[in-house]
């Protein structure tokens, strides 16, 4: 939507919005450590939002606002806080000393390991609950009224494709999704023009849970996650293939300017790649205003069953059973993470005063239906939301490192599932298709042999680089291995993002 228009359309809903959200008060600073000796309360939000600055200026308005004086410190470093998939709720505070993280957002994808960490939310500290999304609600509320945690952000995996692509229209299903976007339609990083899927598997965490998601829509139950159901590897096995070894299995996307590395196939999509990008809503922050003005979304189809609900995420927010603001029947941590997820604060996070939506999922209906009435892509997202039942994404697990080791274990075997060939980066360039071979026919001998296809065009072809087809995918990166520390690269190897359900 162009800036002009969206303004425009907002003024128009001023009347709407203003009755539901109170004006942000202007932005605080919530960024300077707690110290020993001080009253400050601390938080940590998801780190992985596309404009961090507008979520923890909302927060830290609202906690002004509603009166509060004590001092609220915001932590946004994934290195001390990754959303929960590794990090413990501790922080080094300015006085060198360990000190525990008094509310956090942590992915609800580990709901049952986060419960024996925090304390329940009391039903009286609770803004307007009735207004959660149905599936956040009915999974963090305790028969009382009481709840687990209070759901901030949610999403669910979305294809985008653009308006008029009469075939993925008609996808219901993971055998139509299948059929319209067939096996090998690349074998690069990145497609020739606007063919091909584009997706995200390759972190441990995401491949672990769409294999549990996977075969819980196709049951009716979980997976076992001490034996791998060799059917729900091959058909992750395929759903990669819809795309490439490269952009769906081990992350190796060249970079793109201007767009963060999370959203880059978003970005290529943007550009003109691919007939899909699969991903979640905030991806869109990263498109241009004229792929976003024709542009569709539909909930991405895991399984032929069709009575299958859609699986949402959600980030929640969740009282560190182990603040010290809960002594003596305390009540600030529940007042701090109440405040953070009421609507005018979500509101603001998502749609900033003269800022760029960031198309992030509320968790809120009001919020959702007030953008609804601003951007149509958010009345997209709410017919999502609404086409079908919904639940929560949950692992049946406590233990998050065993769930990271099963996560390895998927990824193995999805890896060594895969059927398909694959680009290997070259320093030669062939000039036309007679120097081909010798440039390609050695660089392809320890990779069962080359195929016959080649390009210097990029991104297809890494940018500088070469590209001969291979029969088998050999290494994680098409880049040569001598040089593949020495280029920038997407491929998360390493750090608390590699166990992350990557939002993207």
């Amino acid at each position: 939507m162009h800036q002009q228009f969206r303004n425009i359309v907002i003024l128009k809903s001023a009347l709407v919005i203003g009755a539901l959200f109170s004006t942000a008060a202007s932005a605080q600073n919530c960024d300077a450590i707690c110290t020993d000796g001080e009253t400050c309360i601390s938080a940590a939000v998801y780190p992985y939002v596309p404009d961090m600055g507008a979520f923890t200026s909302a927060i830290c308005s609202a906690w002004q606002t509603a009166g509060q004086t004590e001092k609220l410190y915001l932590i946004a470093d994934e290195n001390v806080w990754d959303g929960g998939y590794d990090s413990n709720p501790v922080y080094t505070n300015g006085s060198g000393k360990q000190t525990p993280i008094d509310v956090f957002v942590y992915d609800a994808m580990y709901l049952e390991y986060w419960k024996t960490q925090t304390a329940q939310i009391p039903a009286a500290q609770i803004s307007n609950p009735t207004d959660f999304v149905p599936y956040a609600d009915t999974a963090l509320k305790l028969p009382n009224n009481d709840m687990y945690a209070l759901p901030m952000l949610g999403c669910t995996n979305i294809m985008f494709y653009r308006n008029g692509d009469s075939g993925m229209v008609g996808v219901t299903t993971l055998s139509d999704f299948e059929t319209v976007n067939s096996a090998g339609i690349y074998i690069s990083p990145v497609p020739f023009g606007m063919s091909g899927a584009m997706m995200n598997m390759s972190g441990k965490t995401t491949i672990g849970v769409n294999y549990m998601v996977k075969g819980y829509l196709d049951t009716g139950n979980w997976p076992s996650m001490t034996q791998l159901d060799p059917s729900i590897v091959q058909s992750l096995a395929g759903i990669a293939e819809t795309a490439s070894y490269y952009n769906a299995l081990t992350g190796a996307v060249p970079p793109l300017q201007g767009v963060e590395d999370q959203y880059v196939r978003a970005g290529y999509f943007s550009e003109g790649y691919g007939r899909t990008s699969i991903g979640f809503s905030e991806s869109m922050s990263q498109m241009s205003n004229a792929t976003r003005q024709n542009l569709k979304l539909r909930a991405f189809p895991w399984t032929d069953n069709t009575n299958s609900p859609n699986m949402f995420y959600a980030d929640v927010a969740g009282v560190n059973s182990n603040s010290p603001f809960l002594a003596n029947n305390g009540t600030l941590p529940f007042v701090l993470a109440n405040i953070m997820t009421e609507q005018a604060t979500m509101q603001n996070a998502i749609a900033p005063p003269n800022g760029q939506l960031s198309y992030l999922f509320p968790a809120r209906t009001s919020v959702l239906n007030a953008l609804s009435s601003v951007d149509p892509l958010y009345q997209q997202m709410s017919d999502i939301l609404n086409a079908k039942t919904t639940e929560l994404v949950s692992m049946p697990t406590t233990d998050r490192t065993a769930f990271h080791s099963f996560g390895g274990s998927v990824q193995t075997a999805v890896l060594g599932d895969f059927s398909g060939h694959c680009d290997l980066e070259s320093t030669d360039f062939p000039g036309n298709n007679s120097q081909a071979p010798s440039i390609c026919t050695p660089l392809c001998q320890s990779a069962g042999g080359w195929i016959g296809s080649w390009t210097n065009q990029s991104p297809p072809a890494w940018p500088g680089y070469s590209a001969c087809g291979c029969n088998t995918c050999i290494q994680a990166s098409p880049l040569p291995q001598s040089v593949q520390e020495e280029e920038a690269t997407t491929m998360v190897q390493s750090g608390p993002a590699l166990k992350r359900y990557m939002r993207n």
